[in-house]
């Protein structure tokens, strides 16, 4: 991959953090959960964009970005994030609403600790 494809791999990165505070804040003022699931699936988009960028490759399966991950913390980061992905598909028959919104604060405050010591 080229250095300006990893440009595009972080503006993105930064792109879907911004959309998922976004759907959250939405979630926070209607209760609507389908912005609580928003707001997760985003943050799973961005933590593998964080993945991709740090390691300089490209992965488009989360078999191939968990794969590359040698930092146990990273590890559970990843998935942390994936069960909100999976609550993204599943609602309520995944996680209740209130550990799905723990969950979401959780993972953001973590990536975002590692997106701002890039």
């Amino acid at each position: 991959m080229r250095e300006t494809d990893f440009i595009v791999v972080k503006e993105n990165m930064l792109s879907m953090l911004k959309y998922s505070k976004s759907e959250f804040n939405k979630y926070k003022s209607t209760r609507n959960i389908i912005y609580l699931q928003q707001s997760g699936e985003k943050l799973f988009n961005a933590l593998e964009n964080y993945i991709q960028f740090i390691n300089k490759i490209e992965s488009f399966s989360f078999a191939g970005i968990k794969s590359i991950i040698k930092e146990r913390s990273l590890r559970i980061l990843l998935y942390d994030a994936r069960n909100l992905h999976r609550f993204f598909y599943k609602g309520e028959n995944e996680m209740n609403i209130e550990d799905a919104e723990i969950l979401y604060m959780n993972v953001k405050e973590r990536l975002e600790s590692r997106i701002r010591n890039l």
